[in-house]
């Protein structure tokens, strides 16, 4: 063999040589490439379990701050619902409809009808049972054209059904007022103010 063909060779060996090497570099790199993705994949799956899970937990927490907050409002809404409660029972009206005979009625002519104050006592004593004090003049220099019927604390459905007896005006069921049409109101506990309108044939 000559020369040449010994050149060649050798050059055919050398380069194959370096193919070879080149490879195992290749794999060598690839390998260790591999690895460290494995281990930086690895590491990122465990980070991304312990974030996940502290947040599990710090939601945990928060579930139940929320919670110990929550309970203690609530008794306190129940607390506030109750006295409230209680507060409306209280300022609910203690009124209740006395028996007639325990019931004092004054009764004050507001007309020119004479003897309007008497004949409206005879039927509220009489005829229902209550104790009338009195049957008097008004102070007023006027004609009463309604009658009104006033009542002292406690006494307003009573004065509402001496109001229906005489069939007077429902409007006008008031409290006393602070002046009285007579002088004296003689412990009465409803004052029947009469009107015109209970006598409205017998004027002038």
């Amino acid at each position: 063999m000559n020369i040449a063909g010994k050149g060649v060779i050798l050059i055919i060996a050398v380069v194959t040589a370096g193919i070879i090497v080149l490879n195992q570099g290749l794999d060598k790199n690839t390998s260790a490439t591999l690895a460290t993705s494995a281990t930086s994949a690895t590491s990122a799956t465990s980070e991304l379990g312990a974030n996940t899970q502290e947040t599990q937990d710090t939601d945990e927490q928060s579930q139940e701050i929320e919670q110990e907050t929550d309970t203690p409002s609530e008794g306190v809404s129940e607390e506030n619902s109750g006295g409230e409660a209680n507060e409306g029972s209280q300022s609910t009206s203690t009124s209740v409809l006395h028996p007639p005979a325990e019931v004092r009625v004054l009764v004050a002519n507001g007309t020119e009808v004479t003897g309007a104050a008497g004949a409206t006592l005879d039927t509220l004593v009489a005829n229902a049972g209550y104790n009338g004090v009195g049957a008097v003049n008004d102070l007023g220099d006027q004609v009463l054209l309604e009658t009104f019927v006033y009542y002292g604390q406690g006494y307003d459905l009573d004065a509402q059904n001496v109001r229906l007896i005489i069939n007077a005006d429902s409007s006008n069921v008031l409290p006393f007022p602070e002046i009285l049409p007579i002088d004296d109101l003689s412990d009465a506990n409803v004052l029947v103010h009469v009107g015109a309108d209970l006598f409205p044939d017998q004027g002038g």
